[in-house]
């Protein structure tokens, strides 16, 4: 058993380390590469920017970590905040005609008061726990305080999580209940498909991952490394599924534009074509009245 556990904490690194470095990259490449409607591409670039954190937040160990993990998991868990927020945006903004300022909304706000807390936690102990600013680094984990931010913010997220998915069902039945032109109406049926799989993929995994990390946490469960290695590992391959329908969608909705652009342009023809034949025609009649 020593063995197959060995075998699933080595594959939770590599799965970690992989799928960061994959996200990562694939954000990069959203953010300054594809530039097509790039205002609303920056929040598709931070989704995945975040998700390249959560797996880069598996490399670090007891032994590995330059503070302690109680200490880390605070600091970072506020940031987790800005995921449903963003994919809301996104998916608003991708399915509305209009021109949102996404910058400085006020779905970001709580993402800001837990980090303003999260801070605060940590400096208030680190200041209180012992003499001065002389707390060894040691002491940060036995601080109860912290231990009771540390406990509410999976809960908090998971409560943000769910707020979110419900506006996110809202959002997209309303899209779904629309009526267009052919024309419009297929170039954002590709959109729709798109913002639909990127939900579906991202509360699949939060609920997987709520099921064997969070509440296990909170039941005071022993989290095996297949528990911890099986989210990442279907979050990875969620990302390559990801990347290979959006290629296919990018794909079919350049077609459906250069499709859609060459009509003119063969309307214009036929008409041109038709209005030179009336003229050959009054001159044929023209012709004809001569000769008779």
């Amino acid at each position: 058993m020593n063995g197959f556990g060995h075998f699933f904490l080595e594959a939770y690194w590599w799965l970690s380390l992989l799928g960061g470095i994959h996200c990562l990259l694939l954000s990069l490449y959203i953010r300054y590469i594809y530039k097509e409607s790039q205002d609303n591409h920056k929040l598709l670039a931070g989704i995945f920017s975040l998700v390249s954190l959560y797996f880069f937040t598996g490399l670090i160990n007891y032994q590995n970590s330059p503070a302690p993990l109680h200490m880390l998991f605070v600091l970072i868990i506020p940031v987790y905040f800005l995921l449903m927020p963003m994919l809301y945006l996104y998916c608003k903004r991708g399915l509305s005609q209009e021109v949102m300022d996404v910058r400085y909304s006020w779905h970001y706000a709580p993402a800001l008061i837990m980090c303003i807390v999260a801070v605060t936690t940590v400096v208030w102990g680190w200041y209180h726990a012992s003499d001065g600013w002389q707390l060894a680094f040691d002491s940060m984990g036995r601080l109860e305080h912290l231990g009771v931010v540390g406990t509410l913010l999976p809960a908090l997220l998971s409560i943000q999580a769910c707020v979110y998915f419900v506006l996110l069902l809202k959002l997209l039945r309303r899209y779904r209940g629309r009526s267009h032109r052919a024309h419009t109406e297929s170039l954002r049926d590709i959109k729709f498909r798109w913002l639909l799989a990127l939900t579906t993929a991202l509360l699949g995994n939060w609920v997987i991952r709520m099921f064997l990390l969070i509440l296990p946490f909170y039941l005071g469960g022993e989290i095996s490394p297949v528990e911890k290695a099986l989210p990442r590992l279907l979050l990875l391959l969620t990302v390559y599924g990801l990347a290979i329908f959006g290629l296919k969608q990018i794909t079919r909705a350049a077609y459906l534009r250069g499709t859609l652009a060459t009509k003119p342009t063969v309307s214009q023809r036929s008409s041109s074509q038709l209005l030179d034949s009336e003229e050959l025609s009054f001159l044929q009649k023209i012709l004809n009245e001569d000769k008779d």
